[in-house]
This record gives C-alpha cells, structure tokens and sequence, in this order.
C-alpha cells in the first residue's frame, strides 16, 4: 500500500470589500501570514472567484455598491458550506441574521487593527478545517474490487 503525498497548500483567503485601501491593508496582514489571498472589489467577482477556487475563509464587508455583503454570505453558505465566513465592516450594529448565520465565525469593525483580523482569521480556519469532511484512512487504502477478480 502506498500513500499519495501531496503539497501541503496554504489556506485560502478571499477578502472582499470595495474600499480599496481596506483591501491592500487586509492582503498586507495576511500573506505574511502564510496565507494564499484573493480579493475582489464587489461581491459579483467575489462569487465568480469562488467559483473558480474555493477559499477556506471569505472574509466580507457588508455594505457595498450593487449586491452587498449579505447577499454573498447567503450564497456562500449554500453553495460553499465548509468555506470559514469573518465579517468585516464599518457597522457597529449588524443584524443578527447576519452574525448567527451558519458558517459566520465572527466579525471586525473598522478601523481594526492588524492583531484583531490575525485573530480572528486563525480561529476561522480552525473552524474551516474541523467542517472539513476526512476519508477514513481504511477508504484511501482498500483495493479496487476490479483489481481483485
């Protein structure tokens, strides 16, 4: 029996928000992380970019131009269930069909500061990995019952 290693991939981070400078501040904290992240200027190419490569963490701000930050979580959580949802956003008062929804670890006001967001993120991506489905080691190891006859 043989195990088939694969690269060990850095987490995937999108960072959606329309403020461009919210967007750099955010890529900054985070790729000296480790961190492979993505952003995008709207929630539109947030979704198009989901589409192409899940993120283990979305991290959203909730007002923006054309549809906003809740009509994206509501598709992420339908379609994208294990991705880690942080909301990051200049509210002070977020409904809490919002922050009670599934997926939606938590949420940073702005301004914040950089400690607060690597917090935050860390315990999203323990709770992405923990959703995570495992194979059973048994699976990955039993023959093809072809192979067999």
């Amino acid at each position: 029996m043989r195990l088939i290693e694969g690269k060990h991939k850095s987490p995937r981070i999108l960072v959606v928000d329309d403020e461009e400078s919210i967007r750099l501040l955010l890529v900054r904290i985070l790729e000296p992380l480790g961190y492979a992240v993505d952003a995008a200027p709207d929630a539109e190419t947030a979704f198009a970019m989901m589409q192409a490569t899940t993120a283990d963490i979305a991290l959203c701000d909730i007002k923006m131009p054309g549809h906003d930050g809740g009509w994206l979580i509501e598709r992420l959580q339908g379609l994208y269930p294990e991705t880690a949802i942080v909301i990051a956003t200049g509210m002070h008062e977020l409904d809490p069909r919002l922050t009670l929804g599934p997926g939606v670890i938590g949420y940073v006001t702005k301004p914040f500061a950089a400690k607060e967001v690597r917090d935050i993120v860390t315990q999203a991506l323990e709770s992405a990995r923990s959703a995570r489905p495992r194979t059973p080691l048994h699976l990955l190891e039993a023959p093809d019952e072809q192979d067999e006859m």
